[in-house]
């Protein structure tokens, strides 16, 4: 795929669903602005300067009456896009590279349909992001693309398009504070009213979504019954490794440390290579003690490289939030310089840790006056 190939008059579009998003959609397009043909912004009922703000960059306003249902909101706004490709973002992203989107999706192939960016969000003090993955963000506009899903929305085809990853284009995600918690409660009200229309064939996806955000929001037991819902009815090996390991992981929280343990278990016989679950045995090693357990489960777990998956990661939990159950067992071991090493590791990552703040110093204090 090179620039000699491209099609000078190919065109592009980047089409908006919002709402009373004053404070986030200045950033979103500005990053935008000069590096596509056409911003699209579809305004689902604000009450705030959105679409003043909008104006500043685009004509192309539309309102679409919000009917609880994002693949309709977002499927109308692609309906008013013009060009030869058509992409979205949302209104709290900022587009990093976007001034080469033109460029490469004018330099892919005809018998591709797609292009796939990365998105990054959960930045960290460094800023770096503690959760990445990749997205269908542009697609050709020539009807064969639909979206689908009332919530978590995704676009689907009926043609066998191929697709492309451009790592030279990446969407960074940045939401206001507080507004997680509104959108969590929103998110579980629609997947639960699509999950009702579905009746006896509920989409998987659909399930694993529902039991991920019932799980943020503090719901155990009812996030527990979905997934198990869901494990029943996938067959995405990728999804479903991610499935146990939540599944363990909430096992933890409610003191079922066996349970916990069979579920990590029943995660590597999916993906053997993959270190999420034996981080997951290391911690309810922790929990229970058995502090030689914490370091074998963790010593194998980081020498395994972070997952090859279109799925979402959290690359925090491969980075550095697994150090802190190491740092202690080794602690309890008598290991007090490879706690302290390990730990300032730690802190280089994560500065403003207190946890680790606090075990630097007593490591530190350990270390200087031997005391084991």
């Amino acid at each position: 795929m090179t620039s000699e190939h491209a099609n000078l008059t190919m065109t592009v579009s980047i089409a908006l669903i919002v709402k009373d998003e004053e404070k986030t959609l200045g950033p979103c397009l500005a990053s935008l602005a000069g590096a596509v043909d056409e911003i699209v912004v579809v305004d689902t009922g604000s009450t705030d300067a959105t679409k003043a703000v909008a104006s500043r960059y685009t004509d192309r306003i539309f309102d679409f009456a919000w009917c609880d249902d994002f693949s309709a909101a977002r499927q109308n706004a692609f309906g008013h896009a013009t060009g030869d490709w058509v992409g979205w973002v949302d209104a709290d992203d900022v587009v990093a590279g976007a001034e080469k989107i033109r460029e490469l999706a004018a330099a892919v192939p005809s018998d591709v349909g797609a292009i796939w960016w990365r998105y990054a969000m959960d930045f960290d003090p460094a800023g770096q992001p503690q959760c990445q993955f990749w997205r269908e963000r542009l697609v050709r506009n020539d009807g064969s693309w639909r979206w689908q899903g009332r919530i978590h929305e995704v676009l689907v085809t009926d043609r066998s398009w191929q697709t492309v990853r451009q790592p030279e284009v990446w969407v960074e995600h940045y939401s206001p504070p507080g507004r997680d918690q509104r959108r969590l409660q929103r998110n579980i009200a629609l997947m639960q009213a699509e999950l009702a229309e579905t009746g006896d064939r509920p989409d998987p996806r659909l399930l694993f979504y529902l039991g991920r955000d019932l799980h943020s929001a503090g719901r155990t037991e009812e996030a527990l019954a979905t997934y198990e819902r869901y494990l029943r009815l996938s067959t995405w090996d990728d999804e479903r490794y991610l499935a146990q390991t939540a599944v363990a992981a909430m096992l933890r929280t409610l003191g079922r440390f066996d349970d916990a343990i069979d579920a990590d278990l029943q995660a590597i016989k999916l993906k053997p290579r993959w270190p999420d679950a034996y981080f997951g045995l290391a911690q309810t090693s922790y929990f229970e003690g058995k502090w030689a357990d914490v370091v074998h489960w963790c010593d194998i777990a980081r020498s395994l490289p972070a997952p090859e998956t279109d799925h979402i990661l959290n690359l925090a939990a491969y980075q550095h939030q697994w150090i802190i159950y190491y740092t202690n067992a080794l602690y309890h071991l008598s290991r007090p310089v490879e706690a302290l090493n390990w730990t300032e590791r730690a802190l280089s990552m994560q500065p403003d840790d207190p946890w680790h703040r606090q075990n630097a110093a007593f490591f530190a204090e350990l270390v200087e006056t031997g005391n084991q």
